[in-house]
């Protein structure tokens, strides 16, 4: 744990201890609640990360929730606070480019075929991945009128963040300055926007991998990058078949460089991180 992080930690536990101190809570069981997190979303021992555990009982106690059965009964019944627990839980650090060794390989893939792509990005976190594959193709003089790309994420904040296309400095770090003036204006906000151009046939929405079982929609290609860090090996295997089973035949799966995915009989693997149906 890093200076940062330990000061955040015992800040927060300040902070709780402050509130306990005014009014009763019992979170003894809470190990209960991240159970419940586990069985809806597939995130995983969420009750042995003490940072975030924390800061999910300080924004139960906001939420004037003082208790384990309270907290659970509240999330089973209030779908707000539920998706706000799942924003707190879940980490959406990303920028532009990254991962760029799979990028540019799908940018090949995608440049070596004449047929019009339907892409699913899971999770796509504020957008980023997104973004910098059109950028990517548009380099390339690919028209990108014949892409669709559809973003998944779990995280709420994360989808509107996709939505406005707006970022900062840090987010585009790895962008040359005449990437950064052709592909984005500076706003009122004073945030680099994302061209409407690249908008286009672009479509962010807030959705959870294990809600997708019963999807009726097949896709060209997929990225799940860094999603598979999140679960154990039973939900490995589940998210492994339904993305599986999104593909279409002879489609790609591009996998994170975190993530271990389970070995599934139709994806074999043909570069590394890359994945086809067979």
């Amino acid at each position: 744990m890093g200076l940062f992080d330990w000061l955040n930690k015992n800040e927060e536990s300040e902070k709780l201890e402050e509130v306990c101190i005014q009014k009763d809570t019992d979170f003894s069981s809470f190990h209960l609640v991240t159970d419940y997190i586990y069985e809806k979303s597939g995130i995983t021992e969420l009750d042995k990360r003490a940072l975030t555990a924390s800061r999910l009982q300080q924004y139960a106690i906001s939420e004037d929730i003082y208790s384990t059965n309270e907290f659970l009964s509240f999330m089973k019944s209030n779908h707000q606070f539920y998706q706000e627990i799942i924003n707190i839980a879940t980490v959406n650090e990303t920028f532009f480019l990254r991962e760029i060794k799979e990028l540019k390989w799908l940018v090949s893939y995608i440049k070596n075929t004449n047929l019009t792509l339907n892409i699913l990005s899971m999770p796509c976190s504020s957008g980023e991945e997104i973004y910098s594959i059109l950028i990517l193709l548009s380099i390339e003089g690919i028209d990108i009128s014949k892409i669709k790309i559809t973003g998944y994420d779990i995280n709420s904040h994360a989808i509107t963040h996709a939505k406005s296309g707006e970022y900062d400095e840090h987010s585009l770090h790895k962008l040359n300055p005449q990437t950064k003036d052709k592909y984005f204006t500076i706003n009122e906000n004073n945030y680099y926007e994302v061209s409407p151009y690249l908008k286009t046939n672009v479509d962010f929405i807030q959705k959870n991998i294990f809600d997708l079982e019963n999807e009726q929609n097949r896709y060209d290609i997929i990225l799940s990058r860094n999603m598979f860090i999140y679960f154990d090996s039973k939900k490995r295997k589940l998210a492994t078949e339904i993305i599986a089973n999104l593909l279409k035949t002879d489609g790609i799966y591009i996998k994170g460089h975190a993530d271990q995915i389970y070995q599934h009989p139709n994806l074999r693997n043909i570069h590394y991180g890359v994945y086809k149906k067979v």
